[in-house]
């Protein structure tokens, strides 16, 4: 059912000579933008600019970050009408621009790839350019002071700070995280304090850390919020007086959130039933109440806390949603200019599946219901609205502007509709009622861009491009609210729309239309003027009071405790608004009734009533509650915290009454660390949470379990923090015990001492053959010991020479690796041998023949005394073949490669190569030579040393040739004949057997490159030099793009608009 346009337009039309008028349009094209994929547009306004700013630029996306290959920066000194590309020197290549959201004169451009910021104070009739350190990724203006600006570089995680406006940047901090925070303005105690996270010691994990600039002084005010210690990455949040953080027990297995109040010590926040919690969506703070979204892994529910932000109550249950990788996105909307009202989707359970509804609350979640087109209708099925909630696009679904009080705008579907796509409603009241949009009776149906111009005067809807990559020549626009609608042609080029912006504060009539023809054409902007369809300006006739209402609760006025009346415009006013505003004519205090209570946690709503949930039980208790102290126990009521209602004769219905506290055994104990690999002899610190029972009496004890000797405190206060050192590596589990007279309980968190990597050794032959597979091995050593594999979790990466360009490595957890090369030459393998605390870089060459002479070798079953299987020992008995063959056949010994092939039996191949020098011998002469010796049982290897001792040499017993070619005759008779016996020097073997040093196996060491391993490792990072930076896998790269955009559009210095032309990779991400 829709609601249809009142009585008075059905007797009046548009006025006559309004009919006849037009939109004024004026098309401006930006020449020399056809290859830019993106555009960033900042309109300055705020009645004391016509400036608009564009930017176009190209991104070239190399290793997981956007470069600006070109970028081209566009001014309109008359409000759109025309454009004139702004310069700033050869070669500059502008990558984003900020502006001040309290001088909306100064901005600041930044040429990230040059190092480069641009400053200006004029609106860019002048500027002031400085070279910085590092690549300005990201600019955060000071809240207050126009003067003051954060810088960050996302590649170094590095922090600085201006204080003159650019002219001098000074380092902050280091190793901090792309998620930091300005102070909040009334909140904070110190205006210029910075609250940041900073790299934990595992991935993913971070430390909370605050300091004063410029020089990074601590403060005594916030010593209390670096206790809450590791947390998750990138969870980081700072609003008004709240500060959250997301934290995770040692293996994960369970997320919860820690929030402090107006700055105090971290608390664990709680929700009802104990539910575990994934994942939290912070959705509005207003009014010192938390409403937010949590992720529960099968469903998503909303909750509402009490004033501290702790204790959260359910508000609505089984939100419509979205996950997406490590994130998730719900289906809701908070209403603009309507203080407390609410649209979300619910998942409803439907005889044929799961359906979306679209609910509506008027008092910040209290109270929902369905969403209706008319409060008046009485049939459900028509009645019901289904609002479309779009998340892709930067498109505005849903659409309202706190100067338009009350005007929204959406895309929907109504209850019986059967409409592919959504049609356009509106609503002039806060959403109570709708008004389906039509001309000719034909529903307004499409994706459209929606806009709002003088204060919810106009309403003007285009159909998208971006999503749709159809192309728009029609404006509608409705000059009523949206009682009836209007069309007009804009444009004749069949324009892809990509954005709609007008002024900051909508009080002007001006639209700017931005897009372009079609792929690879100039970007376009196209500014609609509205003047001439609203010659007259308001008088104060034309205005009218409006409250609204909660139509949830039965029709009341009274919203959390107060009447609001506004002033605006009526409907039926064909006039427009200018600068005067919507404004707040009164606003009057209701009296607290049972509607300004709502259920306190652990209690449940039954009919008109607040009981005890079945759930609740004392652990819930606070734990600062202990022995001789008391606590306000609640009634099952709290008063709304946003509410303002005036106490009255029903507040003392609901008032706490004092108890002693009681002792509560000591409940989920959570130990988390700051590493959980940790180096063999350093400090490692340990934090302890308890999330529920008494603390003060209750005794601790903590055991490292490597033989130190445990660790025993009394109160929580003296055992949520220890430091220890591990010294010997392995596997311990770290446990701690709490008890009290009433009960006691434990918990473990497992720790893996690692010592690091001090050297390597390639066991590798020199050379082989095409299309011959050649094994490889690695073998790693600390300074104390070999390294097991297995038992140290190491990991490889391997590069073989010949993979393609931009080809992955290959990336293992086993110390040996064949492989099989297919042209000759000369090739450089590369292994990288990591575990979790140490990396090390290795090399060797290896020449692949086109040819060669293969014998197999046999050897006497004495061989079987030594472990061959150990790689360098395996690598020293080939090594004393080669050498001595190589001696006594009287060639190069690049001429021979001796390699074993297996241990069990024992078989050796050995390579006999082609010489270019035809005075030397070849290959036939030199396999000859070998198997006449074995004939006669005179080829044997001592391991030991050059003794004729029988028992220690072991006899090369027979040999075959593997492969089939033929050379030249056999060899000179002329050749020495003498008895071969291949021995090595025992202080080799010592060496070995030791595992504390490579002497012998130095002298095969090529290059040596190390580097710090930062994080997990990611096969697609590059061999870094000693001068490079650390190699980090984790090192959020591909957060370039998002974190710049979301501190720029949180900003508040202007109008903003993105857009991108549809064809990058990633359409959230601005030039």
């Amino acid at each position: 059912m829709t609601r249809t346009a009142p009585d008075w337009y059905h007797r009046s039309k548009r006025n006559p000579t309004l009919s006849q008028a037009e939109i004024i349009k004026e098309r401006v094209v930006l020449n020399g933008t056809e290859k830019s994929t993106q555009a960033f547009i900042h309109w300055v306004g705020k009645g004391t600019s016509e400036r608009i700013f564009v930017l176009t630029c190209k991104i070239d996306y190399k290793n997981r970050i956007s470069l600006v290959e070109h970028s081209q920066l566009w001014r309109s000194d008359d409000y759109g009408s025309s454009f004139k590309v702004m310069s700033f020197g050869l070669d500059t290549r502008i990558s984003f621009m900020y502006p001040f959201p309290t001088d909306s004169s100064k901005l600041i451009f930044t040429d990230v790839m040059a190092k480069k910021i641009y400053a200006t104070d004029d609106e860019l009739n002048t500027n002031k350019s400085y070279t910085v350190d590092v690549e300005p990724d990201i600019i955060v203006p000071h809240p207050v002071d126009p003067s003051k600006f954060l810088l960050y570089s996302l590649t170094q995680r590095k922090l600085y700070v201006s204080v003159n406006f650019g002219a001098n940047v000074t380092l902050l901090a280091e190793d901090v995280m792309p998620n930091f925070f300005w102070a909040e303005t009334v909140y904070d105690k110190i205006a210029d304090i910075v609250h940041m996270e900073i790299k934990g010691g595992m991935p993913a994990q971070s430390l909370y850390k605050s300091c004063v600039v410029p020089s990074c002084s601590s403060s005594e005010v916030y010593a209390e919020l670096s206790e809450v210690g590791p947390f998750i990455t990138g969870s980081l949040t700072v609003q008004k007086e709240f500060i959250f953080v997301q934290k995770s027990n040692w293996n994960g297995s369970e997320n919860y959130l820690a929030v402090s109040y107006q700055r105090q010590k971290f608390k664990r926040a709680y929700f009802p039933g104990n539910v575990k919690t994934n994942d939290f969506i912070l959705l509005n703070l207003d009014a010192g109440q938390v409403f937010l979204a949590v992720n529960h892994g099968d469903f998503v529910n909303l909750y509402l806390s009490d004033i501290t932000g702790q204790y959260f109550t359910l508000s609505l249950e089984n939100v419509s949603h979205t996950i997406r990788l490590n994130w998730f996105e719900v289906d809701f909307y908070e209403v603009e200019g309507m203080k407390w009202t609410f649209l979300v989707n619910k998942q409803i359970s439907t005889k044929s599946g799961i359906k979306s509804k679209t609910y509506i609350s008027y008092d910040k979640g209290g109270n929902w219901a369905p969403l209706v087109v008319n409060q008046t209708c009485k049939n459900a099925e028509e009645c019901g609205l289904q609002l479309q909630f779009m998340q892709a696009g930067f498109l505005n679904s849903i659409y309202s502007e706190s100067n338009a009080v009350g005007v929204i705008i959406a895309h929907g579907f109504t209850g019986n509709s059967s409409l592919q796509l959504p049609s356009v409603f509106t609503s002039t009241d806060g959403g109570a009622n709708w008004i389906q949009a039509s001309i000719d009776k034909k529903p307004l149906n499409g994706i459209f861009r929606f806009n709002l111009m003088d204060q919810g005067g106009i309403l003007t809807a285009i159909s998208d491009g971006l999503l749709s990559g159809s192309n728009s020549t029609t404006v509608y626009y409705s000059l009523d609210q949206g009682y009836t609608w209007q069309s007009e042609q804009f444009d004749k080029e069949n324009l892809i729309v990509k954005g709609v912006l007008t002024e900051p504060g909508i009080t002007t009539m001006v639209e700017s239309v931005f897009g372009h023809e079609m792929k690879e054409k100039p970007w376009t902007l196209i500014k609609l003027n509205f003047s001439q369809l609203l010659p007259k300006k308001c008088e104060d006739k034309d205005y009218i009071d409006w409250i609204p209402k909660d139509y949830n609760s039965v029709n009341t006025s009274c919203l959390l405790g107060s009447v609001v009346h506004y002033r605006r415009r009526n409907s039926s006013a064909l006039c427009y608004n200018g600068g005067t505003s919507n404004t707040t004519k009164e606003n009057k205090s209701c009296v607290c009734t049972q509607e300004d209570y709502e259920c306190d946690f652990g209690f449940e709503k039954v009919g008109d009533t607040c009981n005890k949930s079945k759930w609740w039980n004392d652990y819930y208790l606070p734990s600062e509650c202990e022995v001789n102290d008391t606590y306000h126990e609640t009634n099952g009521y709290r008063k709304i915290p946003t509410d303002s209602c005036v106490e009255s004769g029903i507040s003392s219905k609901y008032e706490r009454k004092v108890k002693p506290c009681p002792v509560i055994a000591p409940l989920r104990l959570s130990i988390i660390s700051e590493a959980v690999n940790v180096q063999a002899g350093m400090e490692v610190t340990f934090h302890l949470e308890q999330a529920g029972g008494s603390t003060r009496e209750t005794n601790y004890t903590w055991n490292f379990n490597d033989s130190s000797p445990s660790k025993e405190d009394i109160g929580f206060n003296n055992a949520s923090l220890k430091k220890h050192i591990f010294h010997k590596s392995g596997h311990y589990m770290v446990s701690v015990t709490a008890v009290n007279v009433k009960g006691n309980t434990t918990v473990e968190a497992h720790v893996h001492v690692q010592e690091p990597i001090a050297n390597a050794y390639i066991v590798a032959p020199w050379a082989c053959v095409v299309k011959m597979q050649v094994t490889f091995s690695i073998v790693v050593a600390s300074h104390a010991r070999l390294v097991d594999s297995n038992s140290d979790h190491m990991h490889y990466i391997w590069r073989f020479g010949d993979e393609p360009i931009n080809s992955l490595p290959t990336l293992t957890w086993n110390s040996t690796l064949s492989h099989a090369y297919n042209t000759s030459g000369l090739y450089k393998l590369t292994v990288e041998a990591l575990n979790a605390i140490s990396s090390l870089y290795k090399e060797v060459v290896i020449q692949i023949f086109d040819k060669a002479k293969i014998l197999i070798f046999k050897f006497s079953e004495n061989v079987s005394m030594y472990n061959l299987s150990q790689p360098l020992i395996g690598q020293l008995f080939t090594q004393r073949i080669r050498q001595q063959l190589a001696e006594d056949v009287g060639v190069n010994m690049n001429r021979l490669e001796a390699v074993l092939v297996s241990v069990d039996p024992v078989l050796v191949h050995l390579y006999i190569f082609q010489s270019n020098e035809d005075s030397e011998f070849n290959m036939t002469q030199i396999k000859t030579f070998v198997l006449d010796k074995i004939s006669q049982g005179v080829l044997g290897v001592n391991i030991l040393g050059r003794t004729y001792d029988t028992d220690n040499i072991i006899q090369i017993v027979s040999a075959t040739e593997l492969t089939t070619d033929e050379d030249n005759p056999s060899p000179n008779s002329g050749m020495n004949l003498k008895a071969l016996f291949i021995a090595a020097p025992i202080l080799v073997l010592a060496v070995i057997v030791s595992g504390v040093s490579f002497m012998y196996c130095r002298k095969k060491m090529s290059s040596l490159r190390q580097y710090n391993l930062l994080n997990n490792h990611d096969d697609t990072d590059a061999m870094l030099d000693d001068d490079e930076a650390p190699l980090d896998l984790n090192a959020d790269f591909g957060i370039r793009e998002s974190s710049r955009d979301d501190h720029l559009l949180e900003s508040s210095g202007g109008s903003h608009l993105v857009m991108v032309t549809g064809n990058s990779s990633d359409h959230s991400v601005n030039c």
